[in-house]
């Protein structure tokens, strides 16, 4: 019996020396770290879920902030780098972009069972990366956004004859069901040509796959899990993001679409169609075309949706912002209150508004890179030598909020983005609602337009107010969502406005 219980004394040493190895990592470097906890590092909602990880990092982010310039930090038992000052972040995404060019996320996907994802942009590294980033640009030329314009226009013309109609009934609207119902239905179209009826029917087929795309799992949570605590396992254990059912669904779409357009002989310049262009060009094969097709709907769909959703809560909640932005839009629009493509893109005012509700509510809270080569880091007379392998975290939101950088950062004040201050806060990298540098989001013209051609048809034909079912006081991001969703819905009122 004494021998058992020396045994599994041992273990249990073992295990806790095992997990705790690296947790004086950065204080041996001369970093400073935060007091790590055992199993669940200085992430540990990360795990339990009971927070969203962003809150760990607030933690973090106000303890050091104006100490260092940047924190060590454990994630599970992995050590990483948590940056605190613009300037290195600078230095990760653009200057340095070279040591810090891929994510973490390649070497855990699995290639052979996640086919679709691994051809994407998002997920792939070094050569590969630049080569089907490159593939994938020029779909994004003003030319080509230009041309999809008339499809954008027309979704949300639908939206807004759907806004009036349910608006009868006096019952509030989610913005968030409302925006994704309207960016399914422009990606749908702009992707494959078809409509996806989101205003019409209630759980459209294409709108359930793209959330279960992006949703979560708590298997690929948990494998996420034991990566990052057991090393030797990133081998042996690899992660399929797409199950079955979600890839046979785009890839049946694509031949369905690929296939009418044949037999119909119909040519349009959208998506599709530059993706046959490169396929008779490049001689790309079929999961070549869905796994673009896929990296499309996914720039185009949830992060858009986030946006759009949040730039009308915060016009709901100020009414100076949403009266000079109506005056601006309308000043702009022609005899049937539309706007074309050059119009939208001049109202300037839009577009503060547009990246203040980003800058307050960034769809990605945070982003990550890994080092490729081992390289230092230094600002203000401090220097941090980050390995070959390590990862460091770049805390958007954080950086968004912070005083030091905004007056007033908790307030709507799309103000602060005039007379070319944007460009300024983009630059200085305190800016960042699609990232940064050569791996910014490749989707961001397009997301853009969208995005604003939604907001000022909105804008244009109804008045919006905060309907009592929102609850945010305090306000609180869903845990279970890897991306800023708001825990309980965006509820607004929509008033239609009388024309004159």
């Amino acid at each position: 019996m004494f021998l058992i219980i020396l045994i599994v004394l041992a273990i249990v040493a073992l295990v806790y020396v095992y997990l705790t190895w690296n947790f004086d990592y950065w204080t041996k470097r001369g970093i400073p770290a935060p007091k790590t906890k055992v199993l669940f590092g200085d992430l540990p909602n990360g795990l339990t879920r009971k927070k969203h990880l962003i809150y760990d990092f607030q933690v973090i982010y106000d303890d050091f902030k104006g100490k260092t310039p940047f924190v060590g930090i454990i994630q599970t038992r992995d050590p990483r780098l948590l940056i605190l000052e613009p300037e290195v972040v600078k230095d990760v995404l653009i200057r340095k972009f070279n040591s810090f060019r891929n994510t973490e996320f390649p070497d855990m996907i699995d290639t052979e069972q996640d086919p679709l994802f691994a051809q994407n942009p998002f997920f792939l590294k070094d050569e590969e990366w630049k080569e089907k980033r490159a593939e994938i640009t020029p779909a994004f030329t003003t030319s080509r956004l230009k041309a999809l314009y008339p499809l954008i226009e027309d979704v949300s013309s639908r939206m807004v004859k759907y806004i009036t109609n349910e608006s009868k009934k006096s019952d509030p609207f989610d913005a968030r069901e409302l925006s994704a119902k309207y960016t399914t239905d422009v990606v749908s179209n702009c992707i494959f040509g078809i409509d996806a009826e989101s205003f019409t029917k209630e759980k459209p087929e294409i709108r359930e796959m793209g959330r279960k795309l992006l949703a979560p799992s708590p298997t690929v949570i948990f494998k996420i899990f034991l990566v990052e605590s057991f090393k030797f396992l990133k081998g042996v254990i690899k992660i399929r993001f797409m199950p079955d059912d979600i890839k046979d669904f785009f890839v049946n779409l694509l031949q369905q679409a690929l296939k009418y357009r044949k037999e119909n002989n119909v040519q349009r310049e959208d998506f599709l169609d530059y993706i046959i262009q490169l396929r008779n060009k490049k001689n790309i094969s079929e999961l070549e075309m869905a796994s673009h097709t896929i990296s499309f709907f996914t720039d185009g769909f949830e992060t858009s949706s986030i946006a759009i959703s949040y730039a009308l809560y915060e016009l709901a909640k100020n009414k100076r912002v949403q009266d000079k932005l109506r005056v601006e839009v309308n000043k702009h629009c022609d005899d049937n209150g539309l706007l074309n493509f050059e119009t939208l893109n001049d109202i300037a005012y839009l577009d503060q508004v547009f990246h203040e509700a980003l800058r307050l509510h960034p769809p990605a809270l945070l982003t990550s890179r890994m080092c490729t080569e081992t390289v230092d880091l230094e600002h203000d007379g401090k220097k941090v030598t980050v390995e070959k392998e390590k990862n460091v975290f770049i805390p958007i939101m954080q950086i968004h909020y912070d005083s030091e950088y905004y007056l007033e950062p908790k307030s709507f004040q799309p103000e602060r983005f005039d007379d070319g201050a944007l460009k300024d806060y983009l630059d200085r990298c305190v800016l960042m609602p699609f990232g940064a540098g050569p791996r910014i989001c490749l989707g961001m013209r397009f997301a853009s337009l969208q995005s604003k051609a939604a907001i000022a048809a909105i804008i244009h034909n109804f008045e919006m107010s905060v309907n009592e079912k929102t609850q945010d006081n305090p306000f609180i991001i869903d845990p279970k969502e890897f991306l800023n969703f708001k825990v309980g819905g965006l509820w607004l009122n929509f008033k239609p406005l009388k024309k004159e």
